[in-house]
């Protein structure tokens, strides 16, 4: 599984309300309205009329007006996100004075069931805000982001009677695997953000805390995750602390601020020494303080299968499954997809190999034209102009390779999202670990960088699109994408096209088995040795089973982006491929899917109808 965008799930946060001991009875309802409003604009939860916004005048609002309500609204909306914790900002802004966004004190945001609780209300109070504008009134570009944020803001209420639910840990998506990559990538474009991080760091083994508490309360309430899971996370954790003194993150820190332009030598040494300080003092202690707690909670987990061996798992699968893909199809209408696609791959395969025996023997031993990861990006940058609308050549990528310490947690290679103003400086970084083999990570790179993420996300960010669409994130539209464009990167490698195809078709029968399996642990009850019944017709052996099996139960739909993305983008191409008949040009589509950005897929599917007719 490979993951490209580090930032954190993004998390709103309502003002606490004042302790007020003393109320004069004089004080009019009047006054406290007028205080509690002040006090929910402030936090952008509710939008109060400014400049000619009539809405609360019995005047109706302009064209013009409406729209440009609707533009500080959804500029609100951008600005109280972002700013909600230290990383989200850093990660999203490298400049924050065009949005008039002061240095805010280091934060990690919140965790657990009262900041879950106060992201509700603030969807709920955004979704009356955002249905107060005029549908009509606004442009094309407002009202697809009206109705992709009415969507996930609806979808986000869902999960009302759900929060206990939530997992925080996990082994490839857990903040406990990220944090390591986020303080390392974690920008530092002046002196301030150094001290940040700084103080950052100080903030960790405090929100550790309070999802450790989090994880006592699952384990109180039969929710607690299964021992492997447990086992796994606690031996990641031990791994990336086990030399305290050598620290990756002292490492990485100490590279960067040698670098970093500006300094005196007596700064630089400075910060080395604090840095260093602060880890040893406060970052491996935290780690050590979650594996205790999980150490004395391993073995409290009352279902070793998956999500629908609780009572409400069932009903969770159904949400995550909804609110990761971006897809309305239920569990019942994905599963036969899945099963359609993998009687047509498997099909398609066996056509092949029969007519063609040798194919079968080519694809076992095929040689890709480069297994440098830096030369394959260069081939591939040049190769996708073909098929895929023209993308500036002045975008970089910069190859780095994950530390010793965090290669059993990590994927082969991961994207990571830039700045918005920054988009052209782009990250991929390669997993040199022995267990994945760097001859055949040809295509991994094409999901990573051409034409996958890294062309993904610049060539949507070159159409200038409002800031707000930055803070969507829908990954079954950008993994989807990413498993289109490793699918298509068989065919910019260079192969013959049958070798192409039968690796093609395997890999999609592939993704689809591990979904149905997601489905089948999470969803229909399956245990290991169903899983291993169904997966041993096709070929995996008991110890792969077991594998799946527990990444499955660890991380439930986290496969399904990947998969279902993928069958929701190849569906929209040949519905597009079949209305448009010979004037279908596939150039034209790439450009509408990227252009179009991450959204929902049946929004997406309204607008291609309308791109069709156009």
């Amino acid at each position: 599984m490979k993951k490209e965008d580090y930032r954190y799930p993004y998390r709103q946060k309502r003002e606490k309300e004042n302790k007020v001991k003393y109320f004069k009875v004089l004080c009019t309802i009047i006054c406290v309205i007028a205080l509690v409003s002040g006090i929910l604009y402030q936090k952008g939860i509710i939008v109060i009329p400014t400049g000619n916004n009539r809405q609360n005048t019995g005047e109706e609002r302009t064209t013009e007006d409406t729209q440009e309500d609707f533009s500080r609204f959804i500029q609100q909306v951008f600005v109280d996100e972002v700013t909600d914790n230290s990383i989200t900002l850093n990660y999203t802004l490298k400049n924050k004075s065009p949005y008039e966004i002061e240095e805010t004190e280091a934060s990690l945001g919140d965790v657990g069931i009262d900041a879950m609780r106060e992201s509700l209300f603030v969807s709920e109070n955004r979704l009356a805000s955002l249905e107060t504008f005029e549908y009509k009134k606004l442009t094309d570009e407002q009202k697809l982001i009206y109705d992709i944020m009415k969507k996930m803001l609806k979808q986000n209420l869902e999960s009302s009677e759900l929060l206990e639910y939530t997992e925080y840990l996990g082994v490839t998506s857990g903040i406990q695997a990220q944090l390591p990559i986020l303080l390392a990538e974690y920008n530092f474009y002046s002196k301030e953000d150094i001290d940040t991080y700084l103080e950052l760091l100080k903030l960790i083994p405090d929100y550790f805390m309070k999802i450790e508490n989090f994880e006592r309360q699952k384990s109180k309430d039969g929710l607690f995750m299964s021992d492997t899971t447990a086992q796994a996370i606690i031996d990641q954790c031990k791994e990336f602390i086990s030399d305290s003194s050598d620290n990756y993150l002292i490492k990485v820190f100490d590279n960067k601020i040698k670098k970093f332009k500006g300094l005196s030598e007596e700064e630089v040494s400075s910060y080395i020494d604090t840095n260093k300080k602060e880890i040893t003092g406060y970052v491996i202690p935290a780690y050590e303080s979650l594996t205790d707690t999980l150490t004395s909670l391993k073995g409290t987990g009352v279902n070793p299968n998956g999500l629908c061996g609780y009572k409400k798992g069932k009903k969770y699968y159904e949400y995550l499954v909804k609110t990761k893909t971006g897809s309305d199809h239920s569990i019942k209408e994905i599963n036969d997809m899945l099963d359609k696609n993998i009687k047509q791959a498997s099909k398609y395969m066996s056509k092949i190999i029969t007519d063609s025996p040798d194919i079968y023997y080519e694809s076992q031993n095929i040689k890709y034209p480069y297994d440098d990861p830096k030369e394959t990006i260069n081939h591939l940058q040049k190769a996708v102009k073909k098929d895929f609308p023209e993308l500036s050549d002045n975008i970089s990528c910069d190859v780095k390779y994950v530390d010793k310490s965090l290669q059993d947690s990590l994927s082969p290679a991961f994207y990571l999202t830039p700045a918005v103003d920054n988009y052209e400086n782009n990250v991929i970084y390669i997993n040199n670990s022995e267990k994945y083999d760097l001859s055949k990570i040809f295509t991994t790179i094409a999901h990573e960088s051409y034409p996958g993420h890294l062309y993904q996300n610049c060539y949507f960010a070159s159409t200038n699109p409002s800031p707000v669409r930055s803070i969507i994130n829908i990954d079954g539209y950008t993994e989807g994408w990413g498993t289109y464009a490793e699918l298509y990167g068989y065919y910019l490698a260079g192969l013959d096209r049958k070798v192409a195809e039968l690796l093609e078709k395997n890999t999609i029968a592939t993704l689809c088995l591990y979904a149905k399996s997601d489905i089948g642990v999470n969803y229909l009850g399956w245990d290991y040795k169903k899983l291993e019944k169904y997966l041993n017709q096709y070929g995996f052996s008991a110890a792969q089973s077991r594998i799946i099996f527990d990444s499955m139960v660890a991380e439930p739909a986290s496969y399904m982006p990947y998969t279902l993305g993928y069958l929701e983008i190849a569906n929209l191409k040949k519905e597009a491929s079949e209305k448009l008949g010979s004037d279908f040009i596939l150039k034209d589509f790439h450009k509408f899917i990227l252009s179009t950005g991450p959204a929902p897929f049946d929004i997406i599917k309204e607008r291609m109808d309308k791109w069709i007719d156009g």
